[in-house]
Parts: structure tokens; sequence; C-alpha cells
């Protein structure tokens, strides 16, 4: 093979491995499908500490002087446990690598979950320091008027509707 031959097959051969690396991302489906598997192992999660809080409350014998400790250890622990679990899903799905179509409300979504973990830290003294059931109910009234739940699950929704406009078959959970 003639050297001017070989050299231009060596140009093609790496302007094409150029161009794949390039246009490498995940396809949308590829996208939404890790997105799928990371908002169900969430979602599963959350589902487990409800559960476990609501065993908590069976196993409570509120005509007991401890039940009020009781309730409250069993909601910081349930509060706390959704912290870690929104701080793993933050992780994971920071680690997407999305398509450009979907960039803006992906990185919408990775802020949101962020507001809400900046919530649950900022509120983590406010949590320790619950005495009361009064506590309880004034640290879930600050959290909920903050918003961030509410704008985190709006991202999620935003990120669904772009599936099913798709006809992507993804169930983000929202």
């Amino acid at each position: 093979m003639p050297a001017r031959i070989r050299h231009a097959c060596l140009v093609a051969f790496s302007l094409i491995t150029i161009a794949s690396a390039c246009a490498g991302g995940p396809s949308t489906e590829e996208y939404f499908r890790n997105l799928e598997e990371f908002s169900r192992a969430h979602n599963s999660e959350l589902d487990d500490l409800e559960g476990e809080f609501n065993a908590g409350l069976l196993d409570i014998d509120f005509d007991s002087p401890a039940a009020e400790q009781q309730l409250i250890e069993l909601f910081q622990a349930s509060i706390s446990g959704t912290a870690a679990s929104f701080a793993v899903l933050i992780r994971e799905i920071s680690k997407l690598d999305p398509p450009s179509e979907v960039t803006a409300p992906h990185t919408e979504a990775v802020e949101a979950a962020r507001w809400v973990l900046a919530e649950y830290d900022q509120r983590a003294e406010q949590l320790q320091a619950i005495a009361t059931i009064a506590d309880i109910d004034e640290y879930t009234e600050a959290f909920s008027g903050s918003g961030v739940r509410a704008r985190f699950s709006e991202s999620c929704r935003q990120l669904q509707a772009i599936a099913d406009r798709e006809s992507i078959d993804a169930d983000l959970g929202c």
C-alpha cells in the first residue's frame, strides 16, 4: 500500500474514532433507563423508610410516658434516612451524562435534589434538638415551607414529560 493511501486511511480512521468519541454519550433511551433505575432505588428506599416508620408507630405504647420520646426518635431516624437516600440519589444521577436534549432539565433535577439535601443538612441541628411533638410539627412545617421538595418534584415531572413525549417507557415515580 503506497504511503499516501496509508496516511489517508490513518487520517480517516482517526477522524472516525474522534467523531464516535465525541458522540459517545448515552442515547435518550439509555439515559432514561438509567435515571429510572436510580429513581426506583430511591423510591424503594423511601418506601422502606415509611414502612419502618409505620411499623415503629405500631410498636409505641402511646399510654406510656416514654411514648413521646419514642416518637421523636422514630421521626429523627426517618428524616436522617431520607436525607441519606437523597445523598445517594444525587451521587448517582450526577454521574449520568445526559443527551443534549435533556441537559437543562437534568441539571435542574440535580440542582433541585441538592437543594433538598442542603435543606436537610441545614436543619440537622433542629432535627437533633427536637424534644416535643410540637417541635416535630415545627420542623415539618418549616421544611415544607422551604419549597425544596416541590421544586424537586417539578423537575422530576419535567423529565417524565420528556420521556413521555419521546415515547420512552420510563417511570420516574414523580
